[in-house]
């Protein structure tokens, strides 16, 4: 065949054409050969890591506002006109298409797939902002390697590649700068510029994720169930009953003040839970005999609580229920008048239970158990066979509220609350009796409500000692010197009390004093 066609030519053409044909044989052998090979060879995807900054790249870098090209930047433009003239060079020589798809394919198989990677880091910059830096960084170490490491042709080859994408290098360097930051600022207008098409993609996302949420099942009111009230009791033992009914059988008795825990209600009833026998059971009581327990007004309820059922002569269960409700309240109270009032209902609901138990039942129950729970606030007075309140609960009381309206009130109570013991025609005992209780209510409250009837207790007191002044039958004075000098001192001290009241009445009791002082000198 060969043959053929050289006789239809002339035999000058002949050699010429066959000179020619031997030149290029090898280069177009050798160019398809290497086409076959880049075709049969798949480029292997290189693993996507996280790349972290390069130590030079974060020292160059400084959290300025606006980001400034550092040296690093300068450089690799430099590096990239260099490739430029290069590449133009070697354009004139061959195909730049067909050699740009080649010489790519080939670079990405002697280096590693720097194209790859330069491709997979600019696909990460629309992606991910991070990303897109820590992968151009790791293209750029690369290329570094790859020039550093190849031959001549793979480094024009890898600088041609470079420069096909000069652009998209001189975004890397400044992106690179700007991540080295981590400013929030610099980063949006970087994605702005170079990766304008980002907020377009990440929009179908979001909407599809907002679409999923949307259809999330929500709660709604209608399967919140509202939280019941806790109720106090209001009235001394209200019976609990087995169902919501007056004439239902009684399973226990709640006490006045307790607190309960609703469970289920109707107009009249409540089903509460309550503790029998170290056990929780549950019955219904008559709304009628509680109120409901509101936090922010507490005081207000229990002095309500208190006015609804406190009386100045009560039976030893009604008292004694009316204390335990309060002393359990007591840290719940603020420093109103209104807590002054409930605390002084306290001491006196004390006293009238103690009234009702007689010395002989002081050893039997629910007197005992009573009484020793209280050992503290109580003192038993042998002469008039009882248990009484010791003053100073009234008096340290008094202290604490001694600021309130409520002050002299409490004050007036304990002066009217007996001292124990029997004075015996003692008349120091006499004296320290009135100095301690209406004598030093009329030092506190000169000008009291009560003050001209404590005025008259201590001249009603000391009529009888100064009756028996001269004949000194009934009453003794003191017989030692210490005994003298307390003597002296209550004396004095009633003086000046009394001097100050703004009562005529006065100078009766003033009469009175320095006639006892004159006899027991």
């Amino acid at each position: 065949m060969f043959s053929r066609f050289t006789k239809q030519i002339s035999r000058p053409k002949a050699g010429l054409f066959l000179a020619l044909l031997m030149l290029f044989a090898p280069a177009l052998i050798a160019t398809t050969v290497e086409s076959a090979q880049r075709r049969a060879a798949k480029p292997t995807p290189t693993p996507k890591k996280k790349a972290t900054p390069t130590p030079k790249t974060q020292a160059k870098s400084k959290p300025t506002p606006k980001p400034t090209p550092s040296k690093n930047s300068k450089t690799s433009a430099k590096n990239t006109d260099r490739s430029t003239s290069k590449t133009k060079t070697a354009n004139t020589k061959n195909d730049r298409k067909t050699n740009e798809k080649d010489r790519n394919a080939k670079n990405s198989k002697t280096s590693k797939t720097t194209a790859a990677n330069s491709k997979t880091s600019s696909k990460n910059d629309r992606n991910a902002k991070t990303a897109k830096t820590d992968k151009n960084a790791k293209t750029d170490k690369n290329s570094k390697t790859d020039r550093s490491s190849k031959t001549d042709k793979n480094a024009k080859t890898s600088d041609k590649n470079r420069n096909t994408t000069s652009k998209n290098a001189k975004s890397t360097t400044a992106d690179k700068n700007r991540s080295d930051r981590t400013s929030p600022k610099n980063t949006k207008p970087t994605t702005a510029k170079t990766t304008p098409k980002n907020t377009a993609d990440t929009r179908p996302k979001t909407d599809r994720t907002s679409k999923s949420t949307d259809r999330t099942p929500v709660r709604t009111d209608s399967t919140v169930t509202p939280e019941l009230p806790q109720i106090i009791v209001t009235t001394f033992s209200v019976p609990i009953k087995s169902q919501a009914r007056a004439d239902a059988s009684t399973v226990s008795h709640a006490r006045l003040g307790t607190v309960l825990k609703v469970s289920d209600k109707n107009p009249s009833w409540y089903k509460v839970q309550y503790t029998a026998a170290g056990k929780t059971a549950t019955g219904w009581i008559s709304a009628n005999a509680t109120s409901d327990l509101n936090a922010s007004a507490k005081t207000e309820i229990y002095r309500q609580i208190v006015e609804r059922n406190y009386k100045p002569q009560m039976d030893f269960a009604s008292a004694s229920e009316m204390y335990e409700f309060i002393s359990k309240v007591d840290g719940e109270l603020d420093n109103s008048d209104k807590s002054a009032e409930i605390e002084l209902k306290r001491l006196l609901a004390l006293r009238s239970a103690l009234k009702t138990i007689d010395p002989g039942q002081k050893e039997s129950s629910p007197y005992k158990e009573f009484l020793k729970q209280q050992d503290k606030e109580i003192v038993y007075n042998e002469p008039a066979g009882q248990f009484i309140v010791v003053s100073n609960q009234f008096w340290n009381l008094h202290d604490k509220y001694k600021k309130s309206t409520v002050s002299d009130a409490i004050a007036w109570e304990a002066a009217n609350n007996p001292l124990p013991g029997e004075c015996e025609g003692y008349v120091n005992c006499y004296l320290f009796d009135m100095r301690m209780r209406f004598g030093e209510y009329l030092n506190l409250h000169p000008n009291g409500k009560n003050s001209a009837e404590a005025l008259r207790n201590i001249t009603d007191y000391l009529s009888p000692i100064v009756a028996d002044s001269k004949q000194k039958t009934v009453y003794n004075g003191p017989t030692d010197v210490t005994d003298r000098a307390e003597f002296n001192n209550l004396i004095a001290e009633l003086r000046t009390i009394i001097a100050r009241l703004p009562y005529v009445e006065k100078e009766k009791t003033l009469q009175q004093l320095r006639q006892i002082a004159e006899a027991y000198r």
